[in-house]
């Protein structure tokens, strides 16, 4: 009797480990992990847990270099809105110093003229994300969690030769002052050309190091998946295996009398 006892005891035991072996497989087939709990791979864990905390780093530094970039577009597209209004009033101020024209032609230029440096001001006055885009001065972007930094932003169009074009002496009403004003435009042309030569070298190193932190992330991202991506076809195969063996079991349980009593005993 003993025996047979134990012989049941023996078999329930084995039918729930084939029961638990089955759960766990399904479960790393539907997680898409086989790092469970720590006793599955302990220095797996490990490697993993810095992984992904690597690759929250790697997406917040990603969101750092696509605001900079958006930053820096804005940049030269507010520059090149101002390059245009300075290539207008460089010609008006040509126009000014026809000696053919009578002032009151002259004046008609002046209007357009003191039109277009309300528009100049409000483009160097412009700001993203409540922070001004032409006051100066530089950002650092953190572009990898290893410190590597990107550095941009100092376009200042606030200086004295910039300021001139928006100035009150700045106008057309007579041939000097035409003369002198299409020095100044031009003068503040070539600051803005310049501007733009620098918002596109920031645009640039922001692009490599964008591309470099998706080399990174997608290294990082491989490695884990590596430690831990379950073996799918083991673990169909161990799911369909102690399914079978299960069914098998129960299916002998169910039609052996003498097991089916020796386990009530047991259980009562």
């Amino acid at each position: 009797m003993n025996i047979a006892a134990n012989s049941t005891g023996s078999f329930v035991n084995q039918l729930n480990w084939q029961t638990n072996q089955s759960t766990k497989a399904l479960e790393r087939l539907a997680s898409g992990s086989r790092l469970l709990a720590p006793q599955d791979d302990a220095a797996g864990l490990a490697v993993a847990t810095r992984l992904e905390a690597k690759l929250r780093q790697f997406d917040a530094a990603g969101r750092n270099i696509a605001n900079a970039i958006s930053f820096s577009q804005t940049q030269d597209g507010f520059l090149s809105g101002a390059q245009d209004v300075l290539n207008r009033m460089g010609s008006l101020a040509i126009r000014a110093q026809d000696a053919t024209l009578s002032d009151e032609q002259r004046a008609l230029f002046q209007n357009e003229f003191r039109d277009l440096k309300d528009t100049f001001n409000n483009l160097r006055t412009a700001q993203f994300n409540g922070r001004n885009l032409f006051d100066g001065e530089e950002f650092v972007v953190a572009a990898s969690p290893d410190s590597p930094v990107v550095q941009g932003g100092d376009i200042d169009l606030f200086s004295d030769q910039i300021s001139a074009v928006t100035a009150n002496k700045t106008q057309l009403f007579s041939h000097s002052e035409a003369r002198d004003a299409l020095k100044i435009i031009t003068e503040a042309s070539e600051l803005i050309t310049h501007g733009r030569i620098q918002a596109g070298s920031t645009l640039s190193e922001l692009e490599m190091a964008g591309e470099l932190l998706f080399t990174e992330r997608f290294n990082a991202q491989t490695a884990l998946s590596k430690i831990t991506a379950p073996d799918i076809a083991a673990e169909t195969i161990n799911l369909v295996r102690e399914q079978i063996f299960s069914e098998k079991s129960n299916f002998y349980f169910k039609n052996d009398y003498s097991m089916r009593r020796q386990l009530v005993n047991i259980l009562s």
